[in-house]
């Protein structure tokens, strides 16, 4: 609060000016509406010889402490949500050239679970403090809570600017793919929520005669963005799977890994000796790595059968719970990678990798010596 202003305000309130008349010439002397009322406001309404002060908020570490985690629930639920959007997104519009996308974002649980814990928190926070401002609205005048305004009114700033610019450079680039678009959206969308209320919260702050009460179109936003957010968080939920669900998906995760690391074994055997394994018992030498040969639920030995010895081809075969495409886990279906797999017993064919012999460049003896190449040698020449 300007020093200056609180003292004529003072001084002319000491010496019997009206308060309508101090704002009206203090607003033609060219002072800012809101600096002038805030600067009366310290001033009691109370006839006495001299002005009278009102009692002046003191700022604690617990109003601070309040407020810090009242904005990082808000970063944190506004990130995951926008990861989370992204996923559903992809999962929605799926993109043949985006083959590495196997798990979308949406089945993160560490994405759900911060969405799960930090939206309820935030609200609970904004309520609490809503409720201190109501009873005493100097708190609104709070360093900490006006710092903080500003800097995620410049956070959410920068990223409508940013999206603003990455829409125009695509649009240049002629990429206007549906999936971009939506993102570009959702990005839009969740910062411009979170710049309009806080800029009205500051603007609130600024104006306190206006009350704290929200005007409609700020509860509207406030719970359509709350619905908004639920309903992704359901639908993500809905997809992701339920507890049970995801465990067997853990266990079917370790089952392509027992199978992998099993055939890079076979790969190795074959390397050594030249040919495929009997069983499993034949790989059981330090020289082999065999995390393990047994289901990881049921304790039941994988299937190992060799096909075609010469080729060096044999199949794995293993028993799962649940089907890669359902859960969103998006490839060829029953390829030669275990990671692609459907519900039962699912065999996978594959065939060692043979090692090619360097090619050795054949040169007529009608070639002068010294015109062959480095290393090469006559076509009836033996080699040494």
């Amino acid at each position: 609060m300007n020093a200056e202003l609180t003292a004529f305000i003072k001084d002319s309130l000491e010496r019997g000016q009206e308060r309508d008349a101090i704002r009206d010439v203090l607003l033609r002397a060219g002072w800012q509406e809101s600096e002038v009322r805030n600067a009366l406001s310290a001033f009691a309404d109370i006839r006495f010889p001299v002005a009278v002060p009102r009692p002046r908020h003191s700022f604690h570490a617990r109003e601070a402490f309040l407020y810090l985690v009242s904005f990082i629930a808000l970063y944190v639920t506004a990130i995951n949500f926008g990861i989370m959007v992204f996923g559903l997104i992809d999962w929605t519009f799926t993109d043949p050239l985006d083959r590495g996308n196997r798990y979308p974002s949406f089945g993160k649980a560490t994405v759900i679970a911060s969405v799960i814990v930090a939206l309820p928190l935030y609200l609970f926070m904004m309520r609490r403090l809503s409720s201190e401002i109501a009873a005493d609205p100097e708190r609104q005048q709070s360093p900490v809570r006006r710092w903080l305004t500003y800097l995620t009114l410049v956070v959410a700033a920068g990223f409508i600017l940013g999206d603003v610019i990455a829409l125009l450079a695509n649009l240049l680039l002629g990429n206007l793919a549906i999936r971009f678009l939506l993102k570009v959206a959702a990005i839009l969308v969740i910062t411009s929520c979170i710049f309009g209320f806080y800029f009205w919260d500051i603007r609130r702050a600024e104006t306190p005669s206006d009350g704290s009460k929200a005007p409609p179109a700020v509860w509207a936003l406030l719970v359509g963005v709350v619905v908004v957010v639920i309903a992704c968080l359901g639908y993500s939920i809905y997809l992701f799977g339920t507890p049970g669900e995801q465990r067997s998906i853990q266990f079917d995760r370790q089952r392509v890994s027992d199978l992998t690391n099993i055939s890079r074994n076979v790969e190795e055997f074959w390397q050594l000796n030249g040919e495929l394994p009997a069983g499993f018992e034949d790989m059981s030498g330090t020289r082999y790595s065999i995390h393990s040969i047994h289901d990881p639920e049921t304790g039941v030995p994988y299937e190992y059968r060799v096909v075609d010895t010469t080729e060096g081809a044999y199949e794995l075969c293993a028993i799962f719970a649940t089907d890669t495409a359902e859960r969103g886990e998006r490839g060829p279906r029953f390829s030669d990678d275990p990671r692609d797999h459907g519900i039962g017993r699912t065999c996978f064919l594959h065939e060692v990798r043979r090692e090619r012999p360097m090619p050795v460049e054949v040169v007529p003896e009608s070639r002068p010596p010294e015109s062959r190449p480095p290393g090469s040698r006559p076509i009836d020449t033996p080699p040494p």
